[in-house]
């Protein structure tokens, strides 16, 4: 049922919110590189152990989509949590967010979608209310900002290849495979003094990012097995107020009278999406 995808849907996009808070707080503790090689390797465990005791089994039905699924996903994920070590959870959600636009393009070039007229006019509101929620002149880094449309191409890729995947494997293996194709960024990433420089507190925080992520990306699996990329992709806006929000209140970004215009465009966009055609009744 589609009301299962979209519930599926939404608690991810609820749950990605909360992640982006987790990265930004942990990398007060740690580099954002390591942030993110630490989510790989979280990850890359409990993936593995789920699959292993319920489904017996390490070996994709697909690999060729579960490797192309991984390694786009990969480049989108470690540049999203670089992005938001360099700015903040806010402005890096609405630049990250705006795949949407790149899974319809992607679709249709590549894999056979076709562009509703609805899907495009709430991608288009929902990018109106994004762009309200920010402001500009903030001052944010440069190489976070490109880091972050980065992560919005690739990821516009990678969804479309979680779609045609989840017909054949698991989300557990979806998942799988981002988080391996990441593991060598732990070779990399900068580490200072280790887990313990970052106390108990940062070493929390790294369990929440990587259990978050791992459940955030197993209900959005679930959730493109029964909703299209395309309309699909457009619920995670609200991801992005959420992100504004809880930014807000907790790690300091500033907030106004914007948002709340930016949030009722987005909650518009998202409605529209859902919106059913009128069924066309034939003798």
């Amino acid at each position: 049922m589609r009301v299962r995808g979209y519930a599926a849907l939404y608690s991810s996009a609820i749950l990605f919110a909360c992640v982006s808070l987790f990265v930004k707080l942990a990398s007060g503790h740690f580099s954002g590189l390591f942030v993110s090689a630490s989510r790989f390797a979280i990850g890359a465990v409990l993936c593995a152990a789920v699959l292993v005791f319920s489904y017996r089994s390490l070996k994709p039905v697909r690999p060729g989509l579960v490797a192309l699924r991984g390694i786009f996903g990969a480049c989108s994920m470690a540049m999203s949590y670089a992005a938001i070590s360099l700015t903040g959870p806010g402005r890096a959600a609405l630049l990250g967010n705006t795949y949407p636009l790149f899974v319809v393009l992607f679709g249709a070039l590549f894999f056979g979608e076709r562009l509703q007229w609805r899907v495009l006019l709430s991608i288009a509101i929902c990018t109106a209310g994004a762009v309200l929620v920010m402001r500009d002149g903030s001052g944010a880094a440069l190489a976070g900002d490109l880091l972050a449309l980065g992560s919005a191409v690739f990821a516009g890729m990678a969804v479309n290849f979680v779609r045609k995947a989840t017909a054949f494997d698991n989300p557990f293996m979806l998942y799988l495979s981002p988080c391996l194709f990441g593991l060598p960024l732990v070779a990399f990433a900068p580490r200072g003094g280790g887990l313990a420089a970052g106390g108990a507190v940062g070493i929390l925080l790294l369990l929440a990012v990587g259990g978050g992520a791992f459940l955030a990306q197993a209900l959005m699996a679930v959730g493109y097995r029964e909703v299209p990329a395309g309309k699909g992709s457009v619920v995670f806006y609200l991801e992005t107020a959420l992100t504004v929000l809880l930014g807000a209140l907790f790690a300091g970004e500033d907030f106004n009278l914007r948002f709340a215009l930016g949030l009722v465009l987005i909650l518009g966009g998202l409605a529209l999406n859902h919106l059913r055609s009128r069924p066309v009744h034939r003798r």
